[in-house]
């Protein structure tokens, strides 16, 4: 389910680098077995953001410590 009530934008992590080995690719990026944020964060990917009809991200279908990093890819915070 999309909302409506609450934007994308609020899920989105900026990654300031990538790092671990290129795991796959998603329209022709490479998908990175990690990321990095600005605090020195780490987060694995798990998958791909579902989208709706209308190409809007369904941020209610996120578990709770998951993130979008674009395009469209979910990562979670690495223990």
């Amino acid at each position: 389910m999309v909302s409506r009530n609450v934007p994308h934008e609020y899920f989105l992590l900026d990654a300031a680098r990538t790092d671990g080995p290129v795991i796959g690719h998603l329209r022709g990026r490479p998908i990175s077995a990690l990321v990095i944020d600005r605090n020195g964060g780490r987060y694995r990917f798990v998958g791909v953001a579902a989208r709706d009809g209308h190409g809007r991200l369904d941020v209610l279908s996120l578990k709770r410590g998951e993130w979008i990093v674009a395009p469209d890819l979910v990562y979670e915070r690495a223990a």
